[in-house]
């Protein structure tokens, strides 16, 4: 080999050696990566040794209203970008179950987000994130943090379905990175989050609130189901320019102090209208047919307040 050719080998290597800071994880994609394999394999040795809580369980439990759980007091210093970040991180779970499908009768594993609210166990999520998979014979409740160590549920401390809200009790070994929650937040502020948008490890972006809304969460079909006289709730949103996609549900929102202010529960993109397709000796024109194209996309937080409403005396 050349010695030039040897340089840039040399020089190649240097630079993917200091890619990135100390304590940066690179994550693995592409043909062959299977990010939840090892998750998987402990989460099956720990529902083999009855460590794991069944959904079945978990669902009784989830008519729980509210809980006892001591908050921490919200942050005020702010934090550096890279410390935003770090608590960002440290903070975050991903929850979701391990369950046996219905359909092709293998094991999955499949997470969304999450985030510890107090250090000794308490986790925040979605409502919708601790529902039982559609096709789902049997399952369990599991959270795992972001450096793949997998966290038995104990239980469902208290749920809301109309808010999108419930809080889990883990059993760690380590004191979890807790996020304080905070209520003082305006339109303009800088927001930012931390999930695993289309199963994207790792994806961390930045955005602003630009503004607040009160609506319910539960579409009509489903308020339909309701016992007739049933108050539907309606929670206040926070409407972000933050990026997120499905898989990041649950994960929270936090502001430049580190409080977390809300946490990720949908997306809906708007779509141009279609236009009238015409018509050549009574077959479309395929020619003349357009895709659609995305006019805006609307990233919907459920706000901490609501949150904090399952708690007892905060």
């Amino acid at each position: 080999m050349k010695p030039i050719c040897i340089f840039f080998l040399l020089l190649a290597g240097a630079a993917a050696a200091h890619a990135q800071a100390p304590g940066v994880p690179v994550y693995a994609e592409g043909r062959g990566a299977k990010p939840n394999a090892a998750l998987t394999e402990q989460a099956k040795k720990l529902q083999g040794a009855s460590e794991l809580l069944s959904m079945t369980k978990a669902m009784e439990q989830a008519q729980r209203t509210q809980c006892e759980i001591v908050l921490p007091a919200a942050d005020s210093k702010p934090l550096t970008a890279r410390e935003r970040w770090q608590r960002a991180r440290t903070a975050h779970l991903r929850v979701g179950q391990l369950y046996l499908c219905s359909k092709c009768d293998r094991w999955h594993l499949d997470l969304a987000g999450g985030y510890a609210i107090t250090a000794d166990g308490a986790v925040a999520t979605c409502a919708h994130v601790i529902a039982p998979p559609p096709n789902m014979k049997e399952g369990w409740l599991v959270v795992a943090t972001e450096d793949d160590v997998l966290l038995p549920v104990t239980e469902v401390l208290a749920c809301n379905i109309g808010t999108d809200c419930a809080i889990l009790r883990v059993k760690s070994a380590q004191p979890l990175t807790a996020l304080p929650l905070s209520m003082d937040v305006s339109p303009g502020d800088p927001v930012w989050c931390f999930s695993d948008p289309a199963g994207k490890r790792g994806y961390y972006s930045e955005g602003i609130v630009s503004r607040f809304v009160r609506r319910a969460f539960m579409r009509k079909k489903e308020a339909d189901k309701l016992p007739e006289g049933t108050a539907v709730a309606k929670p206040v949103w926070l409407e972000t320019t933050t990026d997120w996609a499905p898989g990041s549900s649950g994960s929270a929102l936090i502001d430049q102090f580190g409080n977390g202010v809300g946490h990720v529960s949908e997306i809906q993109t708007v779509l141009e209208d279609p236009l009238p397709v015409r018509k050549k000796k009574g077959k479309e024109d395929i020619s003349s047919s357009q895709q659609l194209g995305t006019q805006i996309v609307f990233h919907h937080a459920i706000g901490a307040a609501e949150v904090r409403a399952l708690v007892k005396n905060p």
